[in-house]
């Protein structure tokens, strides 16, 4: 396994001559994802139940949307298609998408209601399943949670490292008021996906 900036090197060099792009692909994420919701529910007025609900619903429905954007730069430091319909592909293969990013996501709300501390633990060791779901067309969305555990067993701590390692990136974005996302996701979500690849090689995942 790499450093902290040798993985983000190597996310430099694979995002050269492509951060319009997948800027672009940001944008329409966040449009989706964010953007939308708030339309979707602002016709509902003071109706507050009716609003989180619809809201709730929206946030439900992008769980795919989500992964779609997470393997979106697996396939850039691959060097695969990453054309804006790769986002939606989770779509093609909904119930074990949604079911695996809901049951994540569970997990981890799950863990911050008990404390902070065991919230970022199970982040951690769930945060490979994206990935491997998408290596692995027929795996279970339990068994890719459960896959993701084992890889992620003694790095749980040097993944947390390289997280941290974007907290300035991500304090200068949100002084940008939030465009330097565009930028920034992209960075983060290819360092990212660069881990992974070393994890997997490390682990003949």
């Amino acid at each position: 396994m790499g450093n902290n900036q040798t993985y983000k090197n190597r996310a430099l060099a694979s995002l050269e001559g492509k951060w319009g792009k997948t800027a672009i692909a940001t944008l329409i994420y966040f449009i989706i994802s964010g953007g939308l919701s708030y339309t979707v529910t602002a016709p509902m007025g003071n109706n507050t139940t009716l609003s989180f609900s619809t809201q709730g619903l929206w946030t439900l429905l992008c769980l795919p949307l989500g992964w779609g954007f997470t393997v979106y730069f697996l396939n850039l430091v691959r060097n695969l298609d990453i054309n804006f319909e790769r986002l939606f592909d989770g779509y093609r293969d909904f119930i074990r998408i949604f079911l695996a990013a809901f049951l994540v996501q569970l997990c981890i709300v799950v863990g911050f209601m008990l404390l902070i501390v065991p919230g970022i633990i199970v982040a951690l060791m769930l945060s490979q399943t994206s990935f491997i779901l998408k290596d692995n067309p027929d795996i279970s969305a339990a068994d890719a949670m459960k896959q993701s555990v084992s890889m992620m067993d003694g790095h749980k701590m040097e993944l947390f490292w390289l997280f941290l390692s974007f907290i300035g990136w991500i304090i200068l974005a949100c002084m940008t008021l939030g465009f330097g996302f565009l930028l920034l996701g992209p960075y983060m979500y290819t360092t990212l996906a660069h881990y992974y690849e070393d994890l997997k090689a490390e682990q003949a995942f």
